[in-house]
């Protein structure tokens, strides 16, 4: 209707001109006749110039349109490619490369004491595949013939770069109450590794990641080495320029174990968003409270409460097993959802969220007939008689292909699908297993189980 309209005017004017010109040549009989043409020429000018405004903005508004269509399909391909990448990290369905691939050592800081970050590039220079802030890379360590392998999952302390990825890794003695224990075999041999030197590893995966279907304000907990994965997750939001209120609350001994601080207060001055919280629990004389840190102690919930504003925010926690669990329980008891806490905890830490399950031969050998173990894709079938640690150990022993790392329960890479039948852990678990799924390393048959394998 519009249209038409706009096109009854047109005609209109272009008459009402015509006339006028028909009319010019009477002037000079008509002394008034001049000022009536220009009267109506100006009116007819009035009523061009309107339709072409008219016109001007049916195209703009057609061009507005199309501009939001386009702009909404982007918005719509994204947030689908998002929830894709999100979900494949999720399972582990997606992986940048299979098997394990060699990393050279390009370069190797001191960060604190005992901590170093290894900087690992490809070996031919080229570009390596990108990674969810978070994310681990699993290292394979050379062993001699007939011992078990050596495997250890890292995360990845900066953000993806095509260039390289960055490693920081403590080095583990004994501990101080266990003199005589072994130290760290894998940390210790990767601090004795040079420039130049190549490592093997596993692609980055991990179901700890920054969530990128999520855009609540954050509240990032670390306590130790546990620092490296927020790191991660903090250099890709200053690189993102993103915009949420984050939270970053980091608990260690002193400035001497202080690692990755240059970085850290450097997106700390960039980044007026990020607001840091350092709590030392054995300052050391030189530390100055308000300068060094900020908080005397340990973190714990109370201080979380003293600190955060009210508001929902998401919360990602690393650390050892007794901050983990104390902070995790606290949190749940002071309201926060669930599905709004996620957690990952490194070296031998646990986190109880239910019942201890003590590892002893009642677990390892259930009472009644023996239960079997059937690896349906494999079409391999097997007595459980408890000769093996675990459900891990059982399935390589058979020869079937099952991805693994840490060995311990807190990387998340031997999670198998159990399609029938029950399975119970020997150790609670630093890492959380996708709903329907199983850590094999740490988990034996309760009755007849049919896996996924």
């Amino acid at each position: 209707m519009d249209t038409c309209w706009r096109l009854r005017n047109n005609r209109a004017a272009a008459v009402a001109v015509r006339a006028l010109l028909v009319l010019r040549p009477t002037w000079k009989d008509r002394p008034i006749a001049p000022v009536l043409y220009y009267v109506g020429l100006t009116l007819c000018l009035l009523a061009s110039g309107r339709v072409a405004m008219l016109a001007l903005g049916g195209w703009s508004r057609t061009r507005h349109r199309q501009r939001r269509y386009e702009s909404d399909k982007r918005a719509f391909v994204e947030e689908v490619a998002v929830a894709a990448r999100a979900a494949r990290a999720d399972r582990h369905e997606y992986l940048a490369w299979t098997g394990t691939r060699p990393l050279r050592i390009a370069a190797i800081v001191d960060e604190a004491e005992d901590v170093k970050s290894f900087y690992l590039s490809d070996a031919d220079g080229g570009l390596l595949p990108s990674f969810e802030p978070g994310q681990y890379l699993t290292c394979h360590f050379e062993t001699a013939p007939g011992e078990k392998p050596l495997v250890r999952c890292y995360s990845l302390s900066d953000r993806p770069r095509e260039e390289y990825y960055r490693l920081t890794v403590k080095r583990c003695d004994a501990p101080d109450d266990q003199p005589l224990a072994p130290p760290g075999r894998a940390s210790n041999r990767l601090h004795a590794m040079q420039v130049g030197d190549s490592l093997a590893v596993s692609a980055p995966r991990g179901g700890f990641f920054l969530d990128p279907r999520r855009n609540h304000p954050l509240v990032l907990i670390a306590g130790g080495i546990g620092v490296t994965p927020m790191v991660s997750i903090l250099a890709s939001l200053a690189a993102a320029n993103d915009r949420r209120e984050v939270y970053f609350f980091y608990g260690v001994r002193n400035s001497r174990e202080h690692p990755l601080r240059d970085q850290l207060e450097q997106i700390g001055r960039e980044h007026l968003n990020l607001h840091q919280f350092v709590s030392y629990s054995q300052p050391l004389p030189r530390d100055r409270e308000h300068h060094d840190y900020h908080h005397r102690g340990r973190i714990d919930v109370d201080y979380l409460q003293r600190v955060l504003p009210s508001g929902q925010f998401d919360y990602y926690l690393c650390g050892p097993g007794p901050m983990m669990e104390q902070l995790v329980e606290g949190l749940l008891a002071a309201g926060v959802p669930e599905d709004r806490i996620l957690y990952e905890a490194f070296g031998p830490a646990s986190i109880r969220r239910v019942p201890a399950i003590e590892k002893s031969a009642a677990a390892k050998m259930p009472s009644g007939p023996l239960p079997t173990v059937r690896l349906a894709t494999s079409e391999r079938q097997v007595d459980w008689d408890g000769d093996c640690e675990s459900l891990l150990e059982l399935i390589e022993g058979l020869g079937v292909a099952i991805d693994s790392g840490c060995r311990a329960g807190n990387c998340g890479m031997c999670a198998a699908r159990v399609l029938e039948g029950d399975i119970e852990m020997v150790k609670q678990p630093g890492a959380q297993a996708p709903e329907g799924y199983c850590l094999a390393c740490i988990s034996v048959p309760k009755s007849p189980v049919v896996l996924e394998l």
